[in-house]
C-alpha cells in the first residue's frame, strides 16, 4: 500500500477504499463543497486563502465543520507526510453532508464528513485551447459563488471543448458575457491592460485570481474586473487561465488571439506566475 491511496476522513488517515458510506448526501445528491491546492515542497499554497474560502462555503450550504484550523493543518501534514511525492502534489479537501438520510433536507442530524486526499501533480500545460461552450454560467448563483461538487455543468463544458479539439471549456453566462473556464478564472489582455470577469458575473472567487487582483500591476499589466463581451476575444492580444493547480497559463481560442501562445504570451505568463506568493509554511 502506497502514500497516494491514504486520505484523512474525519480524524484518520485510512484507506480511499470503501471509506465513505453509499448513504453520504455528498454522493447523493451533491451536497458538498471543496478546495483543492497545489503543494510545493510539503507546503500547500494559499492555505489560509482556502480555508477561509471553504468556511464560507459550508456557512452558504449550512454544512457543519467542527475541526480547527490547526486540527485540519495537522491533518494535511500528515497526510502528505505518507504521500510518496509531497514535494509537488495537489491537496484536496472535502465536505460532504454526511449520513444524513433521504430528502431534499437531512432529517436527522447525521455529521457531515470530511476528507482530505492527496494526488500526483499531472505536467504543466504551456498553454491551453480554448472552446466556446453553450453551457451557461448562472451569475448570482449559489453554486457559482462557492466551490460545490455540482460540477456537472462545467463537466459538461469541458466534454464539450474536447470533443471540439480543445483544452478546456469557455462559459458566458445567462447574459451572454463571458464568465469563466470550466475550471479556472479567465483573463483578456488589451494592450496593457488585462480584464477579469467580476464574481457578479458568475466567476469563481479563486484564490489565484485574489492574489493576482491585490498585486494589480505586474510586468506592465494592469489588472482589474469588468464585463467581457465574446466579441472582444477577436479582438485580444492574449488570454490566460488561473487555477490553483495550473496557477496561471497563457490560452488561445482558434488562432484569434494575436501571437496565440507564442513566446511573447508566454513570457507575460510566466511574469503573472512568477509575481504570485510562494509559501514555505501553513
Amino acid at each position: 500500500m502506497t502514500g497516494k491511496h491514504m486520505i484523512w476522513l474525519n480524524g484518520d488517515i485510512a484507506t480511499a477504499d470503501g471509506a465513505i458510506s453509499a448513504n453520504d448526501r455528498g454522493l447523493l445528491l451533491g451536497e458538498a463543497v471543496f478546495e483543492t491546492m497545489q503543494v510545493k515542497n510539503a507546503v500547500p499554497q494559499f492555505w489560509a486563502a482556502h480555508l477561509a474560502r471553504l468556511r464560507e462555503a459550508c456557512d452558504a450550504f449550512y454544512l457543519k465543520q467542527d475541526y480547527t484550523d490547526d486540527a485540519l493543518r495537522e491533518a494535511a501534514a500528515a497526510l502528505l507526510a505518507a504521500h510518496d511525492n509531497p514535494a509537488h502534489a495537489i491537496l484536496r479537501l472535502t465536505v460532504t453532508g454526511g449520513d444524513g438520510g433521504r430528502g431534499l433536507v437531512a432529517q436527522s442530524a447525521g455529521a457531515p464528513n470530511v476528507l482530505m486526499h492527496v494526488s500526483d501533480m499531472p505536467p504543466a500545460p504551456e498553454a491551453l485551447s480554448l472552446h466556446v461552450s453553450d453551457t451557461v454560467r448562472l451569475a448570482g448563483a449559489s453554486a457559482s459563488a462557492h466551490k460545490s461538487t455540482a460540477y456537472l455543468d462545467n463537466i459538461l463544458a469541458r466534454r464539450q471543448a474536447i470533443k471540439a479539439g480543445a483544452d478546456e471549456a469557455l462559459m458566458l453566462n445567462q447574459f451572454g458575457r463571458i464568465a469563466c473556464a470550466a475550471s479556472g478564472t479567465v483573463y483578456l489582455q488589451h494592450g496593457h491592460h488585462l480584464l477579469t470577469p467580476p464574481v457578479s458575473e458568475g466567476a469563481l472567487p479563486g484564490t489565484i485570481r485574489a492574489a493576482l487582483l491585490q498585486l494589480g500591476e505586474i510586468a506592465g499589466l494592469r489588472l482589474s474586473e469588468g464585463l467581457i463581451e465574446p466579441d472582444s476575444l477577436t479582438t485580444a492580444d492574449g488570454m490566460f487561465i488561473s487555477n490553483s493547480v495550473l496557477e496561471i497559463v497563457p490560452a488561445y481560442l482558434d488562432n484569434h488571439i494575436a501571437d496565440a501562445a507564442g513566446e511573447a504570451q508566454k513570457k507575460q505568463g510566466r511574469a503573472l506566475r512568477n509575481a504570485l506568493p510562494q509559501f514555505d509554511k501553513f
